[in-house]
């Protein structure tokens, strides 16, 4: 009896056997189906189109700027041949980005490198930080054979909810897995699903848990903790400043109330202001606003540098507004306001600059200069024909007559808080800041009292370094 049991249940087991056996390659078959179906195929990268002319001029343009410098953040959003929005760059133009930005000096950085010297380290090599919003399908299939031509590094922020859905837009976990390994990418944070429901409506309980369940996905594929976070669309609103702090080493947005490039000015904050790159984004136009807002070091004829000079909108300023406005090119209205380099200036301390003006008539005309531009605590000096006044963040703090006179020379110095102005060699003001020492770049304006009365003429803009800024 017991032989018998044992027979049927050895024929059992080599049945079973057999079973598995002969469905072996049915499930390496069905597995591989369900693999390549989340690893799709890649494209290759396009040929390359080089400009030798082009190419001249952006190494020209590199070849002025400093070696070391904080970076420019570059906010992508989708890669494809046919944009279908503004927000789409075509493969060809993500090669031909990358292309100019290696002639002009710069080299890509990782999210690692950036969250270093947002840390306080030390600024790296001139780079940028190329970042690559929502996660989408098209940095798998174009952009990760362009980075691997250039040898260049790319940040994808992740809507950890969207991976793998809505295939083929979004990226899945497989693919993101390979790019991981390849080194030439890493992952940050996008929100898990506050991509389109905003953080409004969970309030800041349900914040935090879609900030956690991000945090969990990573974690739950291999992937190592974010570092970085960018807001959904660039609103800050609803998202707790403490919370984002505790969570992420730096926020970026590509919105912002003034500028906050990446700088000491702004790294008390965490939040750092990125370059949008649109469709219609050109590798010169490009690469020429990035090394607007890579950062300098004071000094230098301001007014022969024309290319930097940006309105209140942060537009290039209209013909016949300053600098440069007064009776050789006449404007319309009543004021005048234009600032220079306001992103690649947020750092500026310890410099002194020197402006000559002329047409100061007693009808009316005002000159003003200002100092610490987008900083804590700006300043500004306004010069009449006939007296001085010193602002700081919006109060007058000192005020003296000065000789009559169409022309004056105005002196500048900022050192920390400390601000000290000398008009004509002799008045002298001073003042110092309420708030903590602000950094920032300069501006000028000018105003009159009625459209007959003539503008002041800047007939000499300079400044330099005056101490080691801070």
């Amino acid at each position: 009896m017991a032989a018998a049991v044992n027979a049927r249940l050895l024929r059992a087991a080599l049945g079973l056997a057999a079973a598995a056996v002969l469905a072996a390659p049915f499930a390496a078959a069905w597995q591989l189906h369900e693999h390549r179906g989340d690893v799709t195929a890649q494209d290759a990268a396009p040929a390359p189109a080089a400009d030798p002319a082009a190419t001249a001029a952006w190494r020209a343009l590199g070849a002025a700027l400093p070696d070391r410098t904080p970076p420019v953040v570059l906010a992508y959003h989708d890669i494809a041949h046919d944009p279908g929005n503004r927000y789409t760059v075509t493969p060809e133009r993500l090669d031909a980005h990358l292309t100019a930005l290696a002639a002009a000096g710069y080299r890509t950085l990782t999210a690692e490198e950036f969250a270093d010297w947002a840390e306080g380290g030390p600024p790296p090599p001139r780079g940028v930080l190329l970042t690559f919003d929502d996660g989408t399908h098209g940095l798998w299939v174009h952009a990760d054979r362009i980075l691997a031509r250039h040898g260049a590094h790319g940040s994808a922020f992740l809507i950890t909810g969207r991976v793998g859905r809505h295939r083929p837009y979004y990226l899945s976990w497989p693919e993101i897995s390979r790019m991981h390994a390849s080194g030439r990418w890493d992952f940050q944070s996008h929100t898990h699903d506050l991509h389109t429901r905003g953080a409004d409506g969970g309030g800041a309980q349900g914040v935090r848990a879609d900030l956690r369940r991000s945090l969990d996905a990573f974690a739950a594929h291999g992937l190592p903790r974010p570092a970085l976070f960018s807001y959904p669309f660039s609103e800050t609103r609803g998202f707790p400043d403490a919370l984002v702090r505790d969570l992420f080493t730096a926020t970026l947005t590509n919105r912002a109330g003034r500028p906050l490039p990446p700088s000491r000015r702004s790294a008390p904050g965490e939040c750092f202001e990125r370059l949008e790159v649109l469709s219609g984004t050109t590798a010169d136009a490009l690469v020429r606003e990035v090394a607007r807002r890579t950062p300098l070091p004071p000094g230098g004829d301001l007014l022969a540098d024309r290319e930097r000079w940006v309105a209140a909108d942060r537009r290039p300023p209209a013909p016949g507004t300053l600098p440069g406005g007064g009776p050789r090119r006449p404007a319309a209205g009543r004021y005048q306001y234009a600032e220079y380099a306001p992103h690649a200036t947020a750092d500026w301390d310890g410099y002194t600059v020197r402006a000559d003006v002329s047409g100061l008539t007693a009808g009316g005309a005002t000159f003003g200069l200002a100092a610490r531009v987008g900083g804590g605590s700006p300043v500004q000096v306004r010069v009449s024909h006939h007296r001085v006044r010193l602002v700081e963040n919006g109060s007058t703090r000192a005020e003296r007559r000065l000789p009559r006179g169409t022309a004056h020379r105005v002196e500048l110095t900022v050192r920390g808080g400390r601000t000290t102005v000398v008009v004509d060699g002799r008045v002298r003001l001073a003042a110092t800041a309420d708030t903590a020492p602000g950094t920032g770049g300069v501006a000028v304006s000018a105003s009159r009292a009625g459209r007959d009365v003539p503008w002041p003429v800047i007939d000499a803009l300079r400044v330099e370094r005056t101490g080691q800024e801070q």
